[in-house]
């Protein structure tokens, strides 16, 4: 049987049904939204303090190893050859930097005059170097150790930075710069340091927005506005460290991003694809979607039931109610069954199926009349059809001509 979708038109037992499964169901369903939404609100809170927390880390790895860098710098600039030879002009036997330039990381050593000018470097490839306008050498110049910003060389898919020191005696003056040039696949492995979760990605932008350091070789050298990441890039200039919910990134759908500035202006960004991010309460969701599921089946088969139980004896009395319309006998020992019940049914049935008796017997007694007032109504009827027939003229005359028949057939006879 096709259910309506008027509920006006539904019986007793569909709309107990409905009833019960709407009041089991609806106020599961929303405590169960709720609740998922404060899970999620829990989750990105805590997922973006730990992608916050990772790209901490590897700032922090970052910044660490580029103190390393400037230790050795400073040394460098404190040396007794390396000032008397900026002091002199480069006039004097340059200093044995190359001890310098062959440790693992440092891939020049350049010691520049105060005019901008490579006095002396190693490898010497590096002397047609000049830091006149760059500002590790306007810093150190100054009397300030520097580190410059990651440099990202597109011929070689390779970054490098500069970490600069000012040349002198202690409390003397300023007579040159000493500077490190060290690999940026250094500066990377310290950066990897960061707790990188699946699918994440760890790059090191320079302050103009370019990508210079990354484990992904083909994000290296790429800005971030060439990404479609340019509000992102306009967010991490305004505010050293930071975090944002939704990111997507060219070929790897949406991330979570978090930021945080190292020294030299240097931003390590993480990206971590949203879909991991949202794991947990993905995973929540799903639970309760199915424990959602299993109580609403459990609540429909109960419902059912006991719409079922709820609704057959009043079936019982509305079938009762419609045999008596029609003139016909209940079914009383249903009614009977229902009758043993102590409930409002039960004492409803009882009160029904004694007052069904009744409206039978007299039904029946009713019917004997009508039909005993049938027989004597036409028998009224054929007596006064009778008495009209008899008291017409021509009745009458037929009356005395049979009269006068009988008498002439008696003198017939005589």
């Amino acid at each position: 049987m096709r259910l309506s979708l008027d509920p006006r038109t539904w019986g007793l037992g569909t709309k107990i049904g409905a009833t019960l499964v709407a009041a089991a169901i609806i106020p599961m369903a929303l405590i169960s939204v709720a609740a998922l939404r404060s899970g999620q609100r829990a989750v990105e809170t805590s997922e973006l303090n730990a992608a916050q927390g990772r790209a901490v880390v590897g700032a922090s790895a970052v910044q660490q190893y580029l103190l390393g860098v400037i230790g050795r710098a400073d040394q460098l600039g404190t040396t007794s050859e390396v000032v008397a030879f900026l002091r002199s002009g480069g006039a004097t036997a340059p200093p044995p930097i190359e001890a310098t330039a062959a440790q693992f990381d440092v891939e020049a050593v350049l010691l520049l005059d105060l005019g901008g000018d490579t006095l002396a470097a190693a490898p010497s490839s590096f002397r047609s170097s000049s830091g006149t306008d760059a500002d590790w050498f306007v810093a150190s110049a100054a009397g300030q150790t520097k580190v410059g910003p990651v440099r990202f060389d597109s011929a070689t898919r390779r970054g490098s930075v500069v970490v600069a020191a000012p040349a002198r005696d202690p409390g003397a003056a300023v007579v040159g710069v000493a500077a490190l040039q060290v690999s940026g696949d250094d500066v990377l492995y310290a950066l990897n340091q960061a707790p990188i979760g699946p699918g994440g990605q760890a790059v090191l932008v320079s302050p103009d927005g370019q990508i210079v350091l990354a484990r992904d070789s083909r994000l290296a050298g790429r800005r971030l506005d060439e990404l479609g990441l340019g509000d992102l890039a306009a967010e991490i200039a305004e505010s050293p460290t930071g975090t944002r919910k939704r990111v997507p990134l060219e070929d790897r759908g949406t991330q979570v991003v978090a930021w945080s500035t190292t020294t030299g202006g240097n931003v390590v960004v993480v990206f971590q694809p949203r879909k991991v991010f949202l794991g947990p309460i993905d995973r929540l969701a799903s639970t309760t979607r199915i424990a959602l599921g299993v109580v609403a089946l459990l609540a429909l088969v109960l419902a059912l039931l006991v719409a079922r139980r709820l609704s057959r004896p009043v079936s019982a009395l509305t079938a009762a109610a419609t045999a008596l319309e029609a003139s016909q006998e209940p079914d009383t020992e249903r009614l009977a069954v229902i009758g043993r019940s102590r409930d409002d049914i039960g004492r409803l049935a009882r009160v029904f199926a004694s007052m069904s008796t009744e409206v039978v017997e007299r039904e029946r007694r009713l019917r004997e009349q009508v039909a005993a007032l049938r027989v004597e109504i036409d028998e009224d009827r054929r007596r006064q059809s009778v008495n009209e027939v008899t008291d017409t003229e021509f009745f009458q005359e037929l009356l005395k001509r049979a009269a006068e028949m009988r008498r002439a057939a008696r003198g017939d006879q005589s």
